[in-house]
């Protein structure tokens, strides 16, 4: 009777079960097919692009990134609201801070030297009056990116198409100083900007509001003229501050000299011009003096570096 009574029981149990396939994965995933199109920035240089996706609807997920070719790729995603964030990854001086949201992702670069910058290797370069509290930064690398629209993915949605329009997240300065004398007898000359922006928002492409300085390298362009051509982020509006410009000269004789001069309306003038993007500056005359070679020139006084404030003529 025992054994009856176990069969008729495993027999009811087998009859009233349901076997399922065990799911350990609910996530639904959606491919997104993204292509760069740089119409906005024809001669652009980039040569790889990351793209950072935001999750719109889960604000703690982490954000989740893929490096693209520039002829784009696919990706895939969990199901939801996004805005993807792009930039270029060929930089080296580039780094991001805010990276917690799209819109709040700041490009900028370390801290610099006026030496480092210059890279006249002399220790206790002068910095120009006014300008020494500045932090001085590193050069960008050229930058491009944007922050699309928001767009959404349903469960299973295959090959939907994300088009992303890079655009420049800096700017070029070129600064050219014409009618130098004695050009022929320097060593090297470089320069150094104040006023300019510490770093520069993705999203929108505006440039930080906090003040910080530059330092380049300068080349004869020809027998009496020379030119700085160097990246920014940006610069301040007109009544942040003052854009100060120094000139340093190494003359063959060893002497050290530097030169300031208030460019402030130069910069703002171009700017509004050429829109910005890249602004364009001529000065007019460097008094740079002869230096003593076999005997002859200009006898320097002291020792170090000498300044000298120079008026510009609009």
């Amino acid at each position: 009777m025992r054994n009856i009574l176990l069969t008729l029981l495993t027999a009811l149990l087998l009859t009233s079960c349901e076997y399922k396939d065990l799911c350990y994965d609910h996530s639904h995933w959606a491919t997104v097919k993204v292509t760069f199109n740089w119409e906005k920035e024809p001669n652009a240089t980039a040569k790889g692009m990351t793209v950072i996706f935001y999750n719109l609807d889960d604000p703690t997920a982490e954000p989740i990134r893929y490096d693209l070719p520039l002829e784009g790729g696919t990706v895939r995603l969990v199901a939801g609201r996004y805005r993807a964030l792009t930039y270029n990854n060929d930089t080296e001086t580039i780094l991001y801070r805010g990276n917690d949201y799209g819109q709040t992702v700041e490009a900028y670069t370390r801290e610099s030297s006026i030496e480092e910058g210059t890279r006249l290797t002399r220790a206790g370069m002068p910095r120009a009056p006014g300008t020494e509290r500045e932090k001085v930064i590193l050069e960008p690398d050229p930058l491009w990116g944007c922050l699309s629209q928001t767009f959404t993915l349903q469960e299973d949605d295959r090959d939907v198409s994300l088009v992303l329009y890079p655009e420049h997240r800096y700017n070029t300065i070129t600064v050219t100083i014409i009618n130098v004398p004695n050009l022929q007898y320097s060593g090297s000359f470089a320069g150094a900007m104040s006023g300019l922006s510490e770093a520069r928002w993705m999203a929108t492409g505006i440039p930080s509001d906090i003040l910080a300085s530059q330092a380049f390298e300068a080349y004869s362009v020809s027998g009496t003229t020379i030119q700085m051509k160097f990246r920014v982020f940006g610069h301040c509006p007109h009544e942040k501050g003052k854009h100060i410009f120094t000139v340093y000269a190494i003359l063959a004789d060893g002497s050290q000299w530097y030169y300031t001069m208030d460019v402030t309306e130069k910069m703002h003038d171009s700017a509004a011009t050429d829109k910005d993007e890249n602004i364009n500056i001529t000065i007019d005359g460097l008094p740079v003096p002869k230096p003593i070679v076999n005997g002859s020139g200009f006898q320097p006084t002291i020792d170090g570096w000498q300044g000298e404030e120079i008026e510009i003529t609009m």
